[in-house]
This record gives structure tokens, sequence and C-alpha cells, in this order.
């Protein structure tokens, strides 16, 4: 019997180190390596990397194969030197050469080897992805942080359908379906969109686009990623600059819009007076980037879409202004003599009223400022009132999205004006303003 045992701790003993030395030539086997690679990028559920630490072998063999493997196109390696995590593909491979020097001069360090697109081209998906585009792409070994920019117009079936909360600043923004219909029975679930995030980019001529990172757009359901690609722009388009330094850079914006900015500068206005003990100037108030609908850069650049922009932002101005600001300062009515010699009061028009109000009570160094914010505000209703007077077929061009620009760039100094000369009151001298605004860092594109 003992010597029965000591025959089985020997055969046991030789089994494992059989196992071993498998292990080990697994490890160190080119193929292995590709097949792992292969099977980690794709199963993974991210489309991470193989860590080089989980390879068995030596580390001057290991170096030799990933070399030979990097220089037959078969597989690449991330470091995390240029993108701090390096297990997803965030951007697109260095040269062989960079790759295979760094690895001779600093090892191979703690980065994760991926399936080339050369390899990955020979791989069976096991489904077919032509309902997924996006998805298609990444497993053929697209960069995850690799954009494609669409049509502007793609947004509107989202922004106009009232089961979707549609979140935008014009530097990026984000989409989702509300609560209330996540779990509706009657509603089809292709339609469901847990969260859908998006950006703006621009071309040389200014023209704007969404931008969506391909890592965003393979989590979109297949009717999604399909509406999308009918929408695809082809060109050379740049990340809008703030979009791309929190997205990419992780830093925080330098600007913002001046669309958010417009509203923060009302909001200020609102409290100056009530520091200097009177009624807001204007009724309404948005806080914390939140807008009116339709507030913010057009999706379509029409004629009717510039429209109702332009009344909306007379509706935010000229029409805003609350007459009761100027009650006790100066007449809010006045008596007009009809044809047949009765008099009648009739109420004085908000801008002719602030006009007043500034002649009045307010002394500069620059004289020429209450008549520039009065030109400023009266260019915003002329602006809406030309439409009014005759009817006009409505038109598409890239030019209106340069009237909207200038519209809401007037709109924008007529607020930062009030406020700037409110500053002066001995009530809110010392009142704290962003920086953002007290240096007009905004926006307009």
């Amino acid at each position: 019997m003992a010597a029965l045992d000591a025959v089985l701790r020997l055969l046991g003993t030789i089994k494992m180190r059989l196992r071993r030395a498998m292990s080990r030539n697994e490890g160190t086997n080119q193929g292995a390596v590709e097949r792992m690679s292969v099977k980690q990028y794709l199963n993974s559920g991210d489309f991470n990397g193989l860590p080089v630490r989980a390879l068995k072998g030596d580390d001057a063999t290991l170096r030799e194969m990933i070399i030979q493997l990097i220089a037959d196109r078969r597989i690449d390696l991330v470091r995390g030197d240029y993108h701090p995590n390096p297990h997803i593909k965030a951007f697109a491979m260095e040269s062989v050469e960079e790759q295979i020097r760094k690895i001779k001069e600093e090892g191979l360090g703690y980065g994760c080897l991926y399936p080339t697109p050369e390899l990955l081209a020979s791989v069976d998906l096991g489904k077919d992805l032509g309902q997924e585009p996006y998805t298609l792409e990444l497993s053929r070994g697209a960069p995850q942080l690799d954009f494609r920019t669409f049509d502007l117009r793609v947004l509107e079936w989202y922004r106009n359908d009232p089961r979707y909360a549609y979140e935008v600043d014009d530097i990026h923004g984000q989409i989702t379906i509300k609560d209330e219909y996540r779990h509706d029975r009657q509603a089809n679930p292709k339609d469901t969109l847990e969260l859908f995030r998006f950006g703006f980019a621009y071309d040389d001529d200014m023209v704007r686009a969404v931008a969506v990172y391909l890592r965003d757009l393979q989590g979109l359901n297949p009717e999604h990623q399909t509406l999308l690609k009918g929408y695809e722009l082809h060109g050379t388009f740049k990340l809008h600059p703030d979009f791309y330094r929190n997205t990419i850079l992780g830093q925080w914006s330098e600007r913002v819009s001046i669309y958010d900015a417009f509203l923060a500068e009302k909001s200020h206005i609102n409290k100056m007076c009530r520091l200097m003990g009177k009624p807001p100037l204007f009724r309404t108030e948005y806080r914390d980037h939140k807008r009116p609908q339709g507030f913010g850069i057009m999706l379509r650049p029409t004629k009717k879409e510039l429209r109702d922009f332009t009344m909306l932002l007379d509706q935010l101005l000229s029409d805003d202004i609350d007459r009761a600001f100027f009650e006790g300062d100066i007449p809010t009515t006045e008596i007009l003599t009809r044809e047949d010699g009765s008099k009648t009061k009739q109420p004085i028009g908000t801008i002719t009223l602030l006009e007043r109000w500034f002649t009045k009570r307010y002394r500069s160094a620059e004289p020429d400022v209450p008549a520039e914010l009065i030109k400023d505000i009266r260019k915003v209703r002329n602006a809406r009132q030309k439409p009014a007077h005759k009817l006009e077929d409505n038109e598409f061009e890239q030019k209106f999205l340069a009237d909207q620009r200038e519209l809401i760039e007037t709109a924008f100094n007529a607020a930062r004006t009030i406020r700037m000369a409110l500053e002066n009151h001995p009530k809110v001298v010392g009142y704290d303003i962003p920086d953002y605004l007290r240096n007009g860092k905004v926006w307009s594109v």
C-alpha cells in the first residue's frame, strides 16, 4: 500500500508539472495570445484589452513575442501613457515603430493587448451586426473615442417627442426616456433610450454638427443606431473646444453658452434690483442652466425656426420687463388725445420706460451707453416684427445660423450692459459676479 501511495503521489506530481508546463507554453504561444486577446476584446462587454500581466512566461520571452506580434500586425499594446485607462482603446494606435521602441526602452509595463483591425477582420463575430453599425465598428477594432458627426436634424426626433428628456447646453447634451414611459406596457421597447450622450463639432465653414463618440453610439439599441446612421455626415469636423476639454482632457469648461449667460445676466439683474429695494426688472428667471424650450442654437437653419427663435428672444428681453420696476421713479402711463378731442390713458412701452429710466437715473462716464443699450433692445424687437408685415415662404439656408448668432449676441450685450450699470448703485456695489460673466467668457457658436 505504501508503494502504491508513493506511485500515486508521483503521478500527481507529474500531472501537476505537465499542467504548469502546458500553461507556460500556452502563455508564450503567439497563437494563444491572439486568441486570448480576441476573446477578451469581444466577450468583455466593453471591448477591453488583455492585461499583459495575465500572460505567463519570463519577461524577455514575452517582450520578443509581443514585439513580433506587433510587427506582424496581430496585436497592439496600449500602455496607458497617452490615455489614463489602458483597459480601453481610446484613440488610434501609435505607430508600430513607436510601440516597439517603448517596449525595448521601457518594457511591457502594465498595459493591455488588443487585437488589431487586421486580426479582427478575420474573426467570426458570431452574429450579424448589420443593424448595429457602430457596434460593428468597435467589434472590428475602431477606437472608442473616435467620433462620428451627424446632421443636427437627427436631434429633432428626440426633442419633439415628449417621451424623452432632452437636455442640451450648446456644448454637449444628453437624452433619456422619461421615467413615466420607461415601463409603459404600450410603449414600443425599440423606442427605449436609457442614455444618449452627445456633443457638437464644426467644419471649416463653421457648419455645426452633432458629435458622438463610438463608445456612446454602440450603447444604443439597433433601431437608434440605424436612425443615426441615416444622418451621418462625412467631412472634416473638429469637436467644440469645451466638449473636447470636458470629455477628452477631463478639464472644466473655459466658457459657457451665450444662451445660458444671457439668462444668468437676467437673474443677477433681478437680484440687484432687490438689493436696491425695487421689484425685479424681469418677470421670469431661469437658473442652474435651465432654459425655456427652443432657446438654443437652431437644429434646422430655416426661416421659420429663426422667426420662432426671434419671437422667443424678444419675449425674454423687452416683453419680459416688469413695469412695476419703474413705478415711483418715472410715469408708466401717458395721456393721449384722440382725434375727437377726448383723452385716454395709455401704458408706456417697456423699451421706452427703460430708456427714460436710464436717462433720468443713470449717469456714466460713457454717455453713449444708454443709447447703445436701447438700440440693441430695439434691434431684437424689430427683427421680431419684420415677418408680421408680410407672408413669406419658408427657406433653408446656413446663413440663418449666423443671423441667430447676431441676435443672441445683441441680446446678451443688452443684458450685460444693464447689469454693469446697476452694479454702480450704492446698495449693489461689491455684488459678486461670476468670472465668466465679468470677463465675458461665452461661446456664441
